[in-house]
Parts: C-alpha cells; sequence; structure tokens
C-alpha cells in the first residue's frame, strides 16, 4: 500500500462526513423554500379568494393551509437554532 492509499484510508470517515453535512444543509435549503412557498400561499390564495367574492371558503382555507404547515413544517422550526449545537462545536473545538 502506497502512501495516497494510506492517506486516502485515513481521510475516508472525514470525508464521508462532511458529504453527509452537505446533504444536511442542501435538504434544509430544499425545507426552507418549501416554507417561504407555503407562507406565501398563505397570504395570496385567501386574498385571491376574497377578490373573487368567496368568503366563506376565505375563512376555511387559511385554517386548513396554517395547520398543514404547522404540522409540515414544524420539525423544521424546531430543528432551527439560533447558534450552533453542541456537537457542531465539539467538532470545531475538535479539529482546531
Amino acid at each position: 500500500m502506497n502512501q495516497v492509499d494510506r492517506m486516502m484510508a485515513a481521510l475516508e470517515p472525514d470525508i464521508n462526513k462532511k458529504c453527509e453535512e452537505i446533504k444536511e444543509a442542501r435538504r434544509e435549503k430544499v425545507l426552507a423554500r418549501f416554507f417561504v412557498l407555503l407562507s406565501i400561499a398563505l397570504v395570496t390564495i385567501p386574498t385571491l379568494l376574497i377578490f373573487f367574492g368567496i368568503s366563506l371558503v376565505s375563512l376555511v382555507v387559511p385554517t386548513t393551509l396554517i395547520t398543514v404547515a404547522f404540522l409540515l413544517l414544524s420539525p423544521i422550526l424546531m430543528n432551527q437554532q439560533g447558534g450552533s449545537s453542541y456537537e457542531q462545536t465539539k467538532y470545531i473545538y475538535r479539529k482546531a
């Protein structure tokens, strides 16, 4: 086994970990975009319904959208943290 193979074998766990971090960041970005689109729909759909004169449905639709948004997006909102998590901090200090 030459030196390059040994170096690749030693770095493989870190490479895999970094790939997983990148995948998770992409997933969170997609979910954040979905949240923004759902928020925009929450504003525009009732407005359009009121504009067209459908007032009864305009009371049901926002309630339904809010319920669906809360059920679908509550895990995302709970996962968001103001700073770095314990695992991220531990990883940063371990590298230093």
